[in-house]
C-alpha cells in the first residue's frame, strides 16, 4: 500500500483541477492567429501538401507525396485529416494544443500509475509546457514523448498483467511512438529497460532471469527496429556531432529558457532551490522503482550527440522529459499542512506569470506576423518564390521569421525552396526540378549577395534566379538590399523584403 500524500485528490477533483489549468495553457495558442514557433510554418506548409495537393495543379507542379515508414509522422498522421473537417490553421493548432495535452496528461496517468493515486503533485508538469523545444517546434517530437509518457504508464500497469497481453499492448503503444518520433521511440525503449531492470533489482532475481526479463521486454521494440533498418534505409544514417561537454549542464535551463533571460534564470533557479530542499529535507521523494529510468535516461542525455542520424540538437531535447520523468515518478510526503499551502500557492503563482509573459510574448508576434502578411498576400497564386537570409536566422527569437515564407505556400500555394522535404524525414518531395533549382541557390548565398556584398551570382546561379517571380528577403536585425541588386521592391519592412525578380522565366521543364 503506497503511502498518501497531503496532495491526494479523489479523481473527479483531479479532473476538474486538470481541466481548468489546461484551459489556462492553451490561452496562448488560442489568442494567437500565427504561432510564433519557429519551425511552424515550415510544417504548417507541408501540412497543407499533404491535405490539398490533389486539388492544387500549383502544388502538383512543385511538390509530391511520397509516403514511407518514417519515424516522424505525428503531425503528417493527425492534421491532414483534420483540415478536411476545419480550416487548416484551427487543424494545425489542434495538434499543438493535443501535444500539450499528452505532455501534461501523461505525466499525470503515470504518476497515477507508480502511487496509486490522483494528486496535485503531478500538475507541475504544466510548468515545462512551454520550455525552449517547443519554441524551436520541434512538434513530432513533443507529440511522440507525450505518448511515450502514456505508453510508460500502461507497460507499468501491464507488468501485473499476463505476459502476452502485455507484449501485444506494449508493440501497439512502441509502433505508435516510432512513427509519432525516433527520439521518443528511443527514449520509451530506455525509460521500459530502467524499469524493468529496477524491478529485477527489487525482486533480487538471478542474473538470468533478470536478463531473460529483460529481453523479453525489448521484444515490443523489434517491429519499429526492424522498420527503421529495413523498410526507412538512411533513417540512422548521417553525420554524428558533439557539443561542448559544459553544454550539458547549460541545456538543461532549457525547459525554462523562453524570453526574458534574466525572468527564466531567476524562475529555473527557484524551482531547483526548491526541488532540492523538499527532496533533501524529504518533504517530496522518488519512487524506488522510478530511480533507474531516471538515471537511464539522464545517462542517455549525457552520451547522445548533438547531431545524430537526420537529427539536429538531439541531446537539446532531452531535458524536459528528465524533468516530466522526476515529476511523475516522485510524490509530495510532507504532513505538514502549511508546507502544503506554500507548495500550491507558488507553483500556481508561478504557472500563473510565465504563462502570461508568454502569452504577451505571443500577442506582440502575432501583431508583427500580422503586419508583414501583406507581403505573402501580394504573391499571384503558383508563385515561385526564392528565400534569402544570414546563417544567424537559424536561431530560435520572440519573433522568428525564418520560416515566415512557407506561410505562402499556406496562403497562395506558392514554391517555396526551404520547405522540410527530406526523404528520410518527410512524406513531401520536391519535384526534381525544383529540387535542383532550390539547391541551386541556398537563402545564406542569396543573402551575402543581396546585402552583405559578396562576389556575384555565377551563371549558374543567376539562371536559377531568374526562375523564380520574387525574392523575400529576412533577417534577424534591420538591412539594406544592394541597391544595383536587379529586384524590385514590392513590400518593405525593417526586418523583411519582398522583391520582384525583374527578368525571370519558369525552368525549362516546369509545367504551364
Amino acid at each position: 500500500m503506497v503511502e498518501s500524500d497531503g496532495l491526494r485528490l479523489d479523481f473527479r477533483r483531479f479532473a476538474a483541477l486538470f481541466l481548468i489549468l489546461f484551459a489556462l495553457a492553451t490561452v496562448p495558442v488560442l489568442l494567437c492567429d500565427t504561432l510564433p514557433l519557429f519551425d511552424y510554418p515550415n510544417h504548417l506548409a507541408r501540412m497543407r501538401i499533404l491535405a490539398g495537393l490533389d486539388d492544387s495543379p500549383a502544388l502538383q507542379t512543385y511538390y509530391e507525396i511520397v509516403w514511407r515508414p518514417l519515424p516522424n509522422l505525428a503531425m503528417d498522421a493527425v492534421v491532414p485529416p483534420l483540415a478536411r473537417i476545419m480550416p487548416l490553421g484551427w487543424a494545425g493548432k489542434s495538434f499543438v494544443l493535443a501535444t500539450l495535452l499528452l505532455l501534461a496528461g501523461g505525466t499525470s496517468l503515470l504518476h497515477r500509475t507508480i502511487f496509486g493515486q490522483w494528486s496535485l503533485w503531478p500538475c507541475l508538469g504544466f510548468l515545462l509546457l512551454y520550455s525552449r523545444t517547443l519554441l524551436w517546434g520541434f512538434l513530432n517530437y513533443l507529440f511522440g514523448i507525450g505518448l511515450a509518457l502514456v505508453a510508460f504508464a500502461a507497460w507499468i500497469e501491464l507488468s501485473r498483467r499476463p505476459m502476452l497481453l502485455r507484449l501485444v499492448v506494449g508493440t501497439a503503444f512502441a509502433l505508435a511512438v516510432f512513427f509519432a518520433h525516433l527520439l521518443a521511440f528511443g527514449l520509451f525503449a530506455v525509460m521500459a529497460a530502467g524499469y524493468e531492470a529496477a524491478l529485477a533489482w527489487r525482486r533480487r532475481s538471478v542474473p538470468a532471469g533478470a536478463l531473460a526479463r529483460l529481453a523479453l521486454a525489448a521484444v515490443p521494440f523489434l517491429p519499429g527496429l526492424a522498420l527503421l533498418l529495413l523498410a526507412t534505409p538512411g533513417s540512422a544514417a548521417g553525420a554524428i556531432s558533439f557539443g561542448s561537454p559544459l553544454r550539458k549542464l547549460d541545456l538543461l535551463f532549457s525547459v525554462f529558457d523562453n524570453y526574458h533571460r534574466p525572468f527564466d534564470i531567476a524562475c529555473f533557479l527557484a524551482v531547483v532551490l526548491a526541488g532540492a530542499l523538499a527532496f533533501w529535507r524529504r518533504w517530496a521523494k522518488l519512487d524506488a522503482t522510478m530511480a533507474l529510468p531516471l538515471a537511464a535516461v539522464a545517462l542517455t542525455y549525457l552520451v547522445m550527440p548533438n547531431r545524430i542520424a537526420t537529427a539536429a540538437g538531439a541531446d537539446h531535447r532531452i531535458p524536459l522529459l528528465m524533468g516530466l520523468l522526476l515529476i511523475a515518478g516522485s510524490r509530495w510526503a510532507s504532513p505538514r499542512r502549511y508546507l502544503h499551502t506554500v507548495f500550491v500557492v507558488g507553483a500556481l503563482l508561478l504557472f500563473t506569470v510565465r504563462l502570461g509573459v508568454v502569452a504577451v510574448s505571443w500577442q506582440a508576434s502575432d501583431r508583427a506576423y500580422a503586419a508583414l502578411m501583406p507581403a505573402i498576400d501580394a504573391l499571384p497564386r503558383g508563385s515561385r518564390l526564392a528565400v534569402a537570409y544570414p546563417p544567424e536566422a537559424i536561431n530560435s527569437e520572440p519573433t522568428p521569421l525564418a520560416h515566415f515564407p512557407l506561410l505562402a505556400v499556406v496562403r497562395r500555394d506558392a514554391f517555396v525552396p526551404t520547405l522540410f522535404a527530406f526523404p528520410t524525414q518527410q512524406p513531401v518531395a520536391l519535384q526534381p526540378t525544383y529540387r535542383a533549382l532550390a539547391d541551386a541557390l541556398p537563402p545564406e548565398r542569396l543573402w551575402s549577395v543581396l546585402v552583405d556584398g559578396s562576389a556575384p551570382l555565377n551563371a549558374g546561379e543567376r539562371a536559377a534566379l531568374a526562375a523564380y517571380d520574387h525574392v523575400i528577403v529576412l533577417g534577424r536585425q534591420p538591412f539594406t538590399v544592394d541597391a544595383k541588386a536587379p529586384l524590385g521592391a514590392v513590400f518593405t519592412a525593417p526586418r523583411l523584403q519582398l522583391l520582384a525578380v525583374a527578368d525571370h522565366a519558369p525552368p525549362p521543364s516546369a509545367k504551364p
